[in-house]
């Protein structure tokens, strides 16, 4: 009888928590605020969480997260914000990393894995040990997702209409975008080569 191959679970293929989108929901800024995001797949709702930010940069800040799984067990717990003093526009001259609940990593970034119930550092349960996309990718194929990136990344940044320019010079992040396309140009005919002779 045949077996159902067992893939590694990736970190794009779970829910999680990034510091990032939490600070253009305005949500780092001093003072209490509270927000029910959702989460999606293919435009239909997979679920949901309270979130209250309590940003006190002088003091102990931390996120309070409450949720339902299935339906049935409900979490509500804490998770520590660390605040280190940097010059990002927008943090308050802080640079914000929340404290993994279960190992106190810091983390701009923290996973739902199934199955544990609770947000967490990627490496936070060593048994069910998360990959990026880019660990699993054969490596015939290594390369390509970072060259068709590109293509997203653009339609990304143009869909907000961010502005490429800025007193005839390019913006940061234009000019990033283009250096990385340029790179990813360079080095497309041997990356090709190598796809193509993988498959002979």
């Amino acid at each position: 009888m045949s077996r159902y191959p067992n893939y590694p679970t990736t970190c794009e293929g779970v829910q999680r928590l990034e510091l990032t989108y939490l600070r253009r929901m305005g949500l780092l800024q001093p003072g209490l605020h509270s927000r029910t995001l959702h989460w999606s797949n293919r435009g239909e709702r997979t679920g949901s969480i309270g979130i209250e930010a309590h940003i006190r940069p002088e003091q102990d800040s931390y996120l309070r997260l409450h949720y339902t799984i299935n339906s049935e067990r409900k979490y509500d717990y804490l998770v520590p914000l660390e605040a280190v003093p940097g010059n990002l526009p927008g943090a308050g001259g802080y640079r914000w990393y929340m404290r993994c609940p279960k190992t106190d990593r810091r983390a701009t970034v923290l996973y739902l894995r199934t199955g544990t119930g609770i947000f967490a550092h990627r490496q936070a349960f060593p048994q069910q040990r998360l990959y990026y996309d880019t660990q699993l990718e054969n490596k015939r194929f290594r390369g390509l997702a970072k060259y068709y990136a590109v293509d997203r990344i653009w339609e990304e940044q143009y869909r907000k209409g961010r502005k490429t320019h800025y007193q005839g010079k390019p913006t940061k992040w234009y000019a990033k975008l283009l250096r990385l396309e340029q790179q990813t140009a360079a080095g497309a005919p041997a990356m090709f080569q190598r796809v193509l002779d993988g498959m002979r």
